[in-house]
């Protein structure tokens, strides 16, 4: 195999044709591994491979970062450095949302109108997750008509609670608005006295830490929406036979929840 000189320090590549390596760089000794990558994803598969520099180091395999980014759905942008400023060059990932899941439950005290929104803790005891918290929200359709492609984005607050004072805001975090593309869309079927239907959010997690990275201390901890939310939805799921609406949902006791930190 051929051998390739690099000046680069992480751990993936990132490909961009108008970017030269600084002279100055230090550099390392990789050999060419041409590869054929494939990335499996909900059922379906991806591969990097044809033009894409592949490369061994130290037994570990490189790919193109832009390449591997983009192939799992996600956002590359690079800002170059600022030679006024010093800066480093800049490279943000900005992963695709992933999707909502249609869940049910049995009918309980949930609101009439039509649209209820509840928060709940998922478990995170196995995976790179398994220090951390891991929330999630349910929009639930109570109305016995079918509810389409409902738009929200909801910014999630974790406050903490000290007997006696005003609760601390410590972290927030958002959950992305569903996201199924028409025709489909997030349907959510009409519910009876039997099922409640609903869509499932994609986990948020909370690291315990404190929007400057501190590890919070052992205790109780709120959860809630940052404030009201207006939902736009559609009423049917046959094109021209929907009619748009909205409703608006406002922080409760219904949408909130306490988690614990030991």
């Amino acid at each position: 195999m051929k051998k390739f000189v690099i000046g680069v320090t992480s751990g993936v590549l990132l490909s961009f044709a108008t970017v030269a390596v600084a002279s100055s760089s230090p550099t390392v000794q990789a050999i060419l591994f041409p590869s054929a990558i494939n990335i499996h994803k909900e059922g379906k598969v991806s591969s990097i491979e044809g033009n894409n520099t592949i490369l061994n180091y130290n037994n570990s395999v490189y790919i193109p970062l832009r390449s591997f980014a983009e192939n799992m759905g996600s956002i590359v942008k690079y800002v170059p450095p600022h030679s006024t400023t010093d800066s480093l060059p800049q490279i943000d990932i900005y992963s695709a949302p992933e999707p909502w899941r249609l869940t049910a439950v049995s009918p309980g005290n949930l609101p009439t109108s039509p649209l209820s929104l509840k928060l709940d803790q998922v478990q995170t005891d196995t995976g790179p997750s398994s220090n951390s918290i891991g929330i999630h929200a349910i929009l639930y359709n109570t109305s016995k008509e079918i509810i389409n492609s409902p738009k929200a984005k909801l910014e999630i607050k974790i406050e903490r609670i000290i007997e006696g004072q005003p609760l601390k805001l410590v972290w927030s975090g958002d959950i992305s608005s569903p996201n199924v593309p028409p025709p489909t869309g997030d349907l959510i079927p009409g519910s009876d006295t039997k099922v409640v239907w609903g869509i499932k959010s994609p986990i948020l997690y909370w690291d315990k830490k404190d929007m400057d990275g501190n590890s919070v201390p052992p205790g109780q901890y709120q959860v809630s929406i940052s404030q009201p939310i207006t939902i736009e939805y559609n009423v049917g799921a046959f094109g021209s036979l929907e009619r748009s609406n909205s409703q608006m949902i406002n922080p409760d006791l219904s949408n909130t929840i306490v988690v614990y930190v030991q």
